[in-house]
């Protein structure tokens, strides 16, 4: 590109503009991972800054099974779900995922982000209002800007959705289960009744929920005692509590029959590889069985003792309410919050630094997440550097 041309001057412009606001991104090279820690140039950290929520990513069953799905179903699919790229693989996967979820059909998607751009677009092929909390994941919020009729209520304000829909019947609700930088909670049983008092669609993304909640890992809804058939599109993640990729949607089967003929992030894509798929299986066996239970258990038992820690060192900085594995500790300034981060990877300790625009402007937070493979000595070494890091 020319330095000369005015494309390339406005991008030098453009990111200049992100450095001087402390906003600007830079990767890092991941040499080597396990569920609880990483290493970057030679060095290990304690890792609380992904979404391996029950550490499955690197558990021995799954990698066999991956090894297992190459030498079945080879590398790759080449080819696009609608024309040869799905597999048996990805055919059992579907039917296990709808004994899940109870729903009559399921589509497998790449990315979580495609899969809600599908659902988003659907609504606007469809030429249906949609109403969605103002906190839902960017997937949505770039996709819902192109339609012609939506509203975002307040965040988990259930007055002000329903005064939406009051004006607004016959509409479809988006909502996360577990809010993604806020790590708070949708109130599902509010949405269902909005739901059903205003003939409404209810669409759930429960890309940190799935796997992690509920007694059998089924969720937010699981967990906060709400039927499956109350929720009329349920999205989940198969990248996050299943340790792998990609994402799935599951509802009735003229709906997915819908998405599998109008959904260009689902047609356009090659599938992705059957070996995924595979290990896949093997992910949700574990979910969902006793091994999940335990792993549940001590997550929740590791979130419950960080925040107990957190409180009793006094550190000051504000801990939102949440009892997910998504903890955030709000800094404020982008400088502060890169400084902060900073002295923490001194310390051998990663974390989540987010930044505006994923967060409000004056909101800049350390994201931690607390994951199965979490043991004390690793929450009692992260709050102590948190608190002296805070003095």
């Amino acid at each position: 590109m020319s330095a000369n041309s005015v494309l390339s001057q406005t991008l030098v412009q453009n990111l200049s503009r992100l450095k001087e606001n402390r906003l600007h991104r830079e990767l890092i090279t991941v040499d080597k991972r396990t569920s609880a820690t990483i290493s970057i140039s030679g060095k290990q950290y304690l890792n609380f800054a992904g979404n391996d929520y029950l550490g499955l990513s690197t558990m021995p069953e799954i990698c066999e099974a991956l090894n297992e799905g190459i030498r079945l179903y080879g590398a790759g699919t080449g080819a696009s779900a609608v024309v040869t790229g799905h597999t048996r693989a990805h055919h059992e996967l579907e039917e296990f995922l709808k004994e899940i979820t109870g729903k009559e059909a399921v589509i497998l998607f790449n990315t979580g982000f495609a899969a809600n751009q599908t659902l988003i677009k659907a609504g606007i092929s469809l030429k249906t209002n949609m109403v969605l909390d103002r906190l839902v994941h960017a997937s949505m919020q770039d996709a819902v800007f192109s339609a012609e009729k939506f509203q975002r209520y307040r965040h988990n304000d259930m007055k002000h959705a329903e005064a939406m829909l009051e004006k607004n019947p016959n509409s479809i609700i988006f909502t996360e289960g577990v809010f993604s930088m806020d790590g708070d909670m949708a109130n599902l049983k509010q949405l269902v009744t909005l739901s059903r008092k205003y003939a409404s669609t209810l669409v759930l993304d429960d890309a940190h929920g799935f796997g992690v909640l509920g007694q059998h890992g089924r969720g937010t809804p699981e967990h906060q005692g709400i039927s499956m058939k109350d929720i009329d599109v349920y999205m989940g993640p198969l990248s996050k509590a299943c340790g792998l990729s990609g994402a799935f949607v599951a509802s009735d089967r003229d709906f997915v029959d819908y998405l599998i003929n109008t959904g260009r992030e689902y047609i356009y894509s090659t599938a992705a590889p059957a070996f995924i798929a595979h290990a896949l299986i093997k992910s949700l066996e574990i979910i969902t069985g006793p091994k999940g239970n335990e792993l549940r258990k001590h997550l929740s038992e590791m979130t419950d003792f960080f925040r107990r820690r957190f409180h009793e060192n006094h550190i000051s900085a504000e801990l939102l309410e949440s009892s997910s594995s998504i903890q955030p500790v709000i800094i404020g300034d982008n400088s502060r919050l890169i400084a902060v981060n900073e002295r923490l990877r001194n310390q051998g300790i990663l974390c989540g630094a987010i930044r505006p625009p994923t967060v409000p402007k004056g909101t800049a937070r350390l994201r931690i997440t607390i994951t199965a493979a979490h043991m004390e000595e690793d929450i009692v070494r992260l709050t102590e550097a948190l608190g002296e890091i805070s003095q």
